[in-house]
């Protein structure tokens, strides 16, 4: 099958214009230089030095001398690219980053054998533009024939530690008087709007109570009981309710604002020294919320157990066999939706969602030509296409569409059959709980080509109490159908790392 591939290009030198193409796969990631690259006196000739990534020492690698190009200096604003060969990281210098594209297979041309020789490490050419543009495709074996043993080797260092395998982490994070929180997203089965509480049931902490699916939901608010403040509760338009499980316990929780679930490695968590805190299980560090403190959701009720026991007993018709608990579905997987916007309301099973994240720099733009794949993203060493909805399903408003993505625009990152993809989307609404859909009656003619992705809608009730239909994305179909990706067997190890869905409010 002749299927197109993506690559990365780079200016290797502004003099020549020579361009260097990697496939995308293969790059790890590519940066400015944050600091002088350390000189090393033995070594290959083309081995610059070495540069410190996070906790790692990564080999630079001089392009221009290994291709004996005339002129092999390299000024203050290069660029490192970050590949991965042999189960090791090295570094290549650049003089610019260029872009990502997708190439189909015909635009590669081989050269000659005859033309090549033991030291060549170009053998082929990408031809853009009717070849106007030329790429060489750097050909990493032949760069490195015996797994870099001369650079290795001239870097004097021990035997590095065997890999820890690292396991990751999903938490809520919202915020509470200006300071931000999570929990576990193992403790969290659903997220509403803020209504009117039952007051009925306020006593002390507890501020009433939440009439859902027939069961007395007792709930409480988080400034109250992290002890921020006693004032009076004022809503807003972001006030949201997190309905929680903890152990037999069923409870909601008022926060000032939902804002994303945050993946977090578990060797990154800082323990809280002692036991003066316990409803602390420790603290992160994101760039964007700065310091967020991870609860222990069982200490954090314990002193209100009783109390919350007693009513999630109650029920609201009284003639009801209470469920039990260990029975009891988990409301985030079943039959939830994930209700977004591009333009207007769309939604996709929530059990299709891996994660939600920010478009922010990670994000790489591809020259496509119109394809449907918009860029690609590196998730933690993933390569992850990006789709942008709101141009695949024909949205109005074309100054939208036509609009860069933006550090405000959400990605959706959908899951299914063991493949990934990126949704990008204008904003997220809510979670929303619905035990019925129906089958898509009909589509407006520009929709009709993805019909297949757009097979059911629901009825979902906006923040205004408004009802409307709301069309829901088959994930497995956008991948397998549009993006032609085939399902694979079994999940990657990304998907085994992250099996939870993804919560935003």
């Amino acid at each position: 099958m002749n299927r197109e591939q993506l690559f990365a290009s780079f200016i290797l030198d502004r003099r020549t214009g020579i361009e260097i193409a990697l496939p995308a796969e293969q790059v790890i990631e590519a940066m400015s230089l944050n600091a002088p690259i350390q000189p090393l006196p033995t070594g290959v000739f083309f081995l610059e030095g070495v540069m410190h990534l996070r906790d790692d020492v990564i080999p630079v690698i001089n392009l221009k001398k290994r291709l004996a190009l005339a002129e092999t200096d390299y000024s203050t604003d290069a660029k490192v690219a970050v590949i991965q060969f042999n189960a090791k990281r090295y570094g290549l210098l650049f003089d610019d980053i260029r872009d990502v594209l997708r190439v189909s297979p015909q635009s590669i041309e081989h050269l000659d054998p005859f033309l090549l020789s033991a030291e060549t490490v170009i053998v082929d050419l990408i031809k853009l533009e009717q070849g106007r543009r030329t790429l060489e495709l750097l050909d990493l074996r032949r760069l490195f024939p015996d797994g870099a043993a001369e650079i290795e080797s001239g870097l004097d260092r021990r035997e590095p530690a065997p890999a820890i395998q690292r396991t990751y982490l999903q938490f809520v994070i919202f915020s509470c008087r200006e300071q931000v929180y999570g929990i576990p997203v193992g403790d969290a089965k659903e997220i509403c709007f803020f209504n009117d509480i039952d007051q009925t049931f306020k006593s002390g902490k507890v501020e009433g109570a939440l009439q859902l699916r027939g069961q007395t939901i007792p709930v409480l608010c988080s400034a109250t009981l992290l002890g921020c403040s006693e004032e009076t509760l004022k809503p807003t338009e972001d006030t949201r309710i997190l309905v929680m499980q903890s152990g037999l316990l069923s409870f909601g929780l008022i926060v000032d604002r939902i804002y994303q679930i945050l993946v977090v490695a578990d060797d990154e968590i800082m323990p809280i020294p002692g036991r003066h805190l316990p409803h602390l299980q420790g603290v992160c560090r994101c760039s964007k919320y700065n310091n967020i403190m991870l609860l222990d959701v069982p200490e954090l009720v314990s002193s209100q157990s009783d109390k919350i026991s007693a009513m999630t007993r109650l029920r609201k018709k009284s003639d009801e066999t209470i469920e039990e608990t260990s029975s009891t579905r988990h409301l985030i997987t079943e039959h939830c939706y994930l209700v977004f916007a591009i333009g207007k309301h769309y939604a996709i099973e929530l059990r299709d969602v891996q994660e939600i994240i920010d478009c922010g720099g990670d994000f790489m733009r591809i020259a496509s030509g119109g394809g449907l794949v918009q860029g690609i993203i590196n998730l933690r060493g993933r390569i992850v296409p990006v789709l942008s909805l709101r141009s695949f399903y024909s949205c109005p408003d074309q100054n939208v569409v036509s609009r860069e993505p933006g550090r405000d625009d959400k990605l959706i990152i959908g899951k299914a059959n063991g493949n990934l993809v990126a949704l990008l989307v204008d904003e997220i609404v809510t979670i929303y709980k619905q035990e019925r859909f129906h089958t898509t009656p009909s589509l407006r003619p520009e929709l009709q080509s993805k019909k297949d992705t757009l097979d059911r809608l629901i009825e979902f009730v906006n923040g205004n109490g408004l009802k409307e239909h709301v069309l829901v994305v088959n994930v497995a179909n956008v991948l397998r159908n549009h993006l032609l990706i085939p399902d694979q067997e079994t999940a990657g190890p990304e998907e085994a790392a992250v099996e939870e869905p993804t919560l935003v409010g």
